[in-house]
């Protein structure tokens, strides 16, 4: 019996193997939607967001004395008009710092937890090498002007509800633009659930098993955004290598969810999320201003932010 006799051969309801076939796979690409839709309703604007790039980790350099999440690299990126991106977890005393690592092994040498140590002793330690110290984000929030956005990673290293309640409290007074982002959906769900106004971020890649302690199955629902329909973020921030896949496609062709892309190294990278239409993390490069508005190089905004807190220390 041929394949076409096969689909024509009617079932008890009467209609046509076929047509069941089709009615299945609709339900089962509906129901994929469902799983990797973002936040659909209420959803915010980031018309101003996308006016901007972001330094990753601030506008750091080390070759120039600037080391990724200091107080310098975020004058700087300020100064020179970038949005900017940082990470957040908590001391051993409950005190919100910037820092990527869960240890300081990498960026002062010495193989300690940052969980693990109170604040007053974490400030001692010295960043790559510089005077820089790891700082509290009160400490930066304090110092920006808030002129240019917050992208807020919430790192997991520690109680998800614990470091998402601190980190509200010491952003209850800041006026400017921010959002936030982590790689732990617990992290984004918190915000869906107790401060929706919060344009909240879900950060993936491409991850296997391994990856973080994921199981197999962890790591496949990660990258393919199955996770979504747990934390419905607002805008899904994704690794730009590794972007091409089917359900980046359809949340951004379909369900209309903002992108952001990570982390741009080059000029070509950079161009390519443009044209995507992301909002762009980067490092190790100056993306060009405008005409009107020429962006300074880099040794020249390191003058102008060394003038300027001589000014403000006299």
């Amino acid at each position: 019996m041929g394949i076409l006799n096969i689909l024509n051969i009617q079932v008890s309801g009467g209609a046509p193997v076929w047509l069941w076939l089709l009615g299945a796979v609709l339900v089962l690409v509906l129901a994929w939607l469902w799983l990797i839709a973002p936040q659909l309703w209420h959803r915010p604007s980031f018309r101003v967001f996308r006016t901007f790039d972001y330094a990753h980790r601030g506008l750091h350099n080390l070759k120039n004395g600037v080391p990724e999440n200091s107080s310098k690299a975020f004058r700087l990126a300020e100064l020179a008009g970038f949005g900017m991106e940082f990470d957040l977890q908590l001391t051993k005393d409950k005190r919100v710092v910037i820092h990527h690592d869960s240890t300081i092994l990498r960026s002062c040498g010495v193989d300690r937890a940052i969980a693990e140590m109170d604040y007053a002793e974490l400030s001692g330690y010295r960043l790559f090498g510089t005077q820089e110290t790891i700082p509290l984000f009160s400490q930066v929030l304090g110092a920006l002007h808030g002129d240019t956005p917050l992208i807020i990673e919430l790192k997991s290293y520690n109680d998800p509800a614990e470091l998402c309640g601190q980190v509200m409290k010491e952003l209850e007074g800041y006026k400017g633009l921010y959002c936030v982002e982590s790689f732990d959906p617990r992290i984004v769900r918190w915000f869906r659930k107790n401060r929706p106004e919060v344009i909240r971020g879900q950060l993936m890649g491409r991850f296997k098993k391994g990856d973080d302690g994921m199981s197999r199955a962890g790591a496949f629902c990660a990258r393919n955004l199955l996770t979504n329909w747990y934390a419905r973020p607002h805008f899904e921030a994704y690794h730009l290598g590794t972007r091409d896949i089917p359900a980046m496609w359809a949340v951004k062709n379909l369900l209309g969810m903002q992108e952001v892309s990570w982390t741009i190294r080059s000029q070509e990278e950079y161009d390519k999320a443009k044209a995507l239409g992301s909002l762009v993390i980067f490092e190790h490069i100056l993306p060009a201003g405008t005409e009107s508005k020429p962006r300074k190089s880099y040794l020249e905004l390191l003058e102008t932010e060394y003038v300027t807190v001589s000014r403000r220390a006299r």
